[in-house]
């Protein structure tokens, strides 16, 4: 390969980094984000349990649990695919390695010429 191969390739994994790295941001967002909604959903279920009439108090509360079972199965979606990400942060980490060590091979082996 040629120096502007290496260059090339070098920019192609440092962009797929930027990449990974907004998406990280963008899923660390979304997970405090729902954190919080899940807050205010909890207490708001909380404060309609303790001011509703007995009768409609089961409904409310069936309700609540359902919402906490969702979330945290949304919660977990949001964890794997963060998992995905630093993967692939690492893959690509990786390459970036292999590539410079080609590159640095490839410069020694031309000056040896």
């Amino acid at each position: 390969m040629i120096e502007s191969d290496y260059k090339a390739q070098l920019s192609a994994i440092q962009n797929e980094q930027d990449l990974v790295k907004q998406e990280l941001k963008s899923v660390e967002k979304q997970r405090e984000d729902f954190f919080y909604l899940n807050q205010q959903e909890q207490r708001i279920y909380a404060e309609l349990i303790a001011t509703s009439d007995p009768e409609d108090r089961r409904f409310f509360q069936d309700k609540g649990e359902d919402s906490f079972f969702q979330s945290k199965r949304a919660q977990q979606q949001l964890e794997k695919n963060e998992e995905q990400l630093q993967r692939m942060k690492k893959e690509l980490a990786d390459s970036e390695e292999e590539t410079h060590q080609l590159q640095r091979k490839a410069l020694l082996k031309k000056e040896e010429d």
